[in-house]
């Protein structure tokens, strides 16, 4: 995969670097602690699902890796924080064969590293999407296929100050991913179907 700088002389987009992947399908930008870090997710290396995806970190002049991740078949990271801390969500999609029953995990940043500080089982992950509403944290997860049908459950948690609990499940069909946002003050959380029309939830007070 490649990284572009933008040249503001030439006002265009120059390789600035080329990163080897695997199957990569999602990068996901953030910064912690006064430095910036680019996450890449693997999904396959040679038809290993089971591969790692790579933490990388600026140095100045290029990124570096400096952790690599055991992920399964990973489709997307999600970053955001919690009381001052990092986190990292990975979308685990599936082991090969269209087998989707794969745990997920929410690691935690303990210093100097990522840590397992949560797992979930989903099936066919595609997308984690953290958001807020009224000081509460969220993060709804898009399942793609339960492994006989694209009508499977997608899961809103919610952080209870320890962990992320299940607070509402709803039927999606080959969701591939979620779009929370807001309008005039409404909360929208709008699911990308693979398998049939997308939907656009609306936030009540209690759920979407």
């Amino acid at each position: 995969s490649v990284i572009y700088q933008w040249n503001g002389a030439g006002s265009t987009l120059t390789v600035l670097q080329s990163i080897p992947t695997h199957g990569a399908y999602d990068w996901e930008f953030f910064e912690m602690d006064g430095d910036s870090y680019l996450a890449v997710t693997n999904v396959r290396n040679n038809g290993n699902y089971n591969t790692d995806s790579v933490l990388y970190r600026w140095t100045g002049a290029a990124f570096a890796p400096v952790q690599f991740i055991p992920t399964v078949g990973a489709f997307d990271w999600e970053y955001f924080t919690l009381d001052g801390t990092g986190y990292l969500a990975v979308a685990n999609h599936d082991s090969g064969g269209n087998f989707y029953t794969v745990n997920s995990v929410i690691y935690r940043w303990n210093g100097t590293a990522f840590a397992t500080a949560q797992t979930i089982a989903t099936f066919g992950a595609t997308d984690w999407e953290y958001f807020s509403i009224d000081g509460s944290s969220y993060l709804a997860l898009a399942n793609f296929n339960s492994g006989s049908s694209n009508d499977v459950d997608s899961v809103i948690y919610q952080w209870d100050g320890t962990a992320f609990v299940p607070v509402q499940s709803i039927l999606t069909h080959g969701n591939f991913d979620w779009n929370w946002f807001s309008a005039d003050g409404y909360r929208f959380l709008a699911a990308a179907n693979f398998a049939t029309d997308s939907v656009v939830y609306q936030w009540n007070g209690c759920h979407f």
